[in-house]
């Protein structure tokens, strides 16, 4: 277990720009996907072309449903990042003025 506590707003957008590039990835694999199940209805018997389409539309919506929790993880992981660094930049300021007013005399002999 670690005692650390904190977030590395760097890393932390970094990961969102993954989850965002990796929902990106699964449109581009609902457009692969498509291609596929239209190849397969030419060379199938006309028994499995039948059934190719409620397995093309179940299967899209299980692609989306993933890239949009995708998109939604990416929203989410952004916007926390930048409410901890107003956070932080807030507390940094707070603790600032209250450093200046207690205006403390340092005398060095």
């Amino acid at each position: 277990m670690s005692d650390e506590a904190g977030v590395n707003p760097f890393a932390s957008l970094s990961k969102a720009e993954l989850a965002e590039e990796m929902s990106e990835a699964m449109v581009y694999l609902g457009v692969d996907f498509e291609t596929a199940v239209d190849d397969l209805r030419g060379v199938v018997s006309r028994h499995v072309t039948a059934g190719l389409g409620d397995f093309e539309t179940d299967t899209f919506q299980h692609i989306r449903s993933v890239a949009d929790h995708g998109i939604g993880l990416a929203m989410n992981v952004q916007g926390a990042t930048i409410e901890i660094v107003d956070t932080d930049h807030e507390n940094a300021e707070a603790y600032q003025e209250g450093l200046e007013a207690l205006d403390l005399q340092i005398n060095f002999p």
